[in-house]
C-alpha cells in the first residue's frame, strides 16, 4: 500500500469517525433542548419543575461540545489566523502549518490523558450528581474519547502539510 493510499484511507476513516461522533453531539443538543423545555413548561403550567434539570443540561453540554470538536476541525470551523501565513512560499507555509498542528496535537493528547485520569479519579471516588444519581466519570471518559479523532485529524494535517512542503521539492 502506497503512502497516498494510506493517507486517503486514514483521512476517510477520520472523517467518518468524526461524523459519527457528531450525531452524539446532536443527541446531546436535543436532550438539552428537551430538558429545558420540559422544565419551563412543568414549572410554568404545572408548578412542577423537572428535577435535576441543571445536571441534565450540564451533562448534555459535555456530549454536545466534546463530540463536535473533531468534526469542526475537519470542516475548517476552528479559528485560524491564515492571512499572514498564506503569503509565504509553499514550503514555509507547510512547515508553519505542520508546527501549529503539532502544537495542537500536543494540547489534545494532554487533554485526552488528563480527562482519562480525571475520569478514573471520579470513578474510584464514586462521584455522582447531587440531584440525580448519575455518575460523573462516563462524561470525563467521553471527553477523552472525543479527543481521539481530533488527534487523528491533527496528525493527518501534519502529514499533509509536510507533504505539501517537501513532497515535490518546490517553493
Amino acid at each position: 500500500m502506497g503512502k497516498g493510499v494510506f493517507i486517503n484511507r486514514m483521512d476517510k476513516f477520520t472523517r467518518g469517525f468524526s461524523s459519527s461522533l457528531e450525531w452524539i453531539g446532536v443527541a446531546g443538543f436535543l436532550l438539552m433542548f428537551l430538558a429545558n423545555f420540559v422544565d419551563v413548561v412543568g414549572a410554568k403550567l404545572f408548578k412542577w419543575p423537572l428535577p435535576g434539570v441543571i445536571e441534565i443540561i450540564s451533562f448534555s453540554q459535555v456530549l454536545a461540545i466534546a463530540s463536535a470538536l473533531a468534526v469542526t476541525l475537519v470542516i475548517g470551523m476552528h479559528i485560524r489566523v491564515e492571512f499572514i501565513v498564506d503569503r509565504f512560499p509553499k514550503r514555509t507555509r507547510g512547515v508553519i502549518t505542520a508546527i501549529g498542528s503539532f502544537l495542537s496535537l500536543l494540547l489534545f493528547v494532554l487533554l485526552l490523558w488528563r480527562s482519562y485520569l480525571y475520569g478514573r479519579t471520579l470513578q474510584i471516588g464514586g462521584e455522582i450528581g447531587s440531584s440525580i444519581p448519575v455518575p460523573f466519570y462516563p462524561f470525563a471518559y467521553f471527553i477523552a474519547f472525543s479527543c481521539i479523532p481530533v488527534c487523528l485529524v491533527l496528525l493527518m494535517e501534519i502529514i499533509k502539510s509536510l507533504r505539501e512542503a517537501f513532497g515535490n521539492g518546490s517553493n
